[in-house]
């Protein structure tokens, strides 16, 4: 029966169920309806048509209709590569794909994933320039003892140097050093602390641009990857 009328008695129905949400048919049942009372929301007497796999019965205005349905499948957004996992009912949207991309460097370029060596480079120039940054703020050295140096350092650093030069370091002064602990600062070790951290800086500064030229000159994504940019930094 397709069809549903009003009676004085009770009637008994079998039914499908309708989601509020999306409108897709969610299950049949059995359904006891009061004399002059009419079906609950949500429901109907048409049968819904047997789906494919990917699609789902959906209730139009009147009757069912097949809509794609690629809930839980991983899609790959296009502008950005990340994975996306589709939610709704419907075709995939035009903004993803299902080709995953191959690294984070991959850029879509309307029909496949291809690599972008420059997006590539710059994150590796990145990274050399992070390393360089973290390492001028570690630590420099002198006489073999490794002496903090942050921001905070430097500008203790900065007066102790010209104490030193004046020989003005109290005797018995101890200093935290980054692998000794504790050592004995003297008016010679005080002396060098400005020449040191310039020596330090620039040879760092020296060694990242060494690093960021043999990337420029890299022409295959891979080698560019694979770079290692380890070395160089510290004696």
């Amino acid at each position: 029966m397709n069809t549903f009328n009003f009676s004085d008695e009770p009637q008994i129905f079998s039914i499908f169920n309708i989601s509020p949400d999306t409108k897709e048919f969610i299950g049949e049942s059995d359904v006891y309806v009061a004399p002059n009372t009419g079906l609950p929301e949500y429901c109907t007497l048409i049968t819904p048509p047997e789906a494919p796999a990917g699609f789902t019965p959906v209730w139009g205005d009147e009757q069912w209709e097949l809509v794609e349905d690629h809930r839980g499948q991983v899609v790959y957004d296009k502008q950005y590569g990340n994975e996306v996992i589709v939610s709704e009912l419907g075709a995939l949207p035009e903004s993803t794909t299902v080709i995953s991309p191959s690294s984070t460097f991959d850029r879509w370029n309307g029909e496949s994933w291809q690599p972008s060596i420059t997006d590539a480079k710059q994150a590796k120039v990145a990274g050399i320039k992070a390393q360089r940054d973290a390492v001028t703020a570690d630590y420099i050295i002198i006489s073999g003892n490794h002496f903090h140096s942050d921001a905070n350092s430097r500008i203790q650093q900065m007066s102790l140097t010209r104490m030193g030069q004046t020989k003005q370091i109290p005797e018995g002064l101890m200093w935290q050093t980054k692998n000794n602990g504790l050592i004995a600062l003297t008016n010679e070790i005080a002396a060098q602390f400005e020449s040191v951290t310039m020596d330090h800086d620039m040879r760092l500064f020296a060694n990242a641009q060494r690093h960021i030229a043999a990337v420029e000159a890299l022409e295959d994504i891979q080698a560019v990857l694979d770079y290692d940019y380890s070395t160089g930094w510290q004696p």
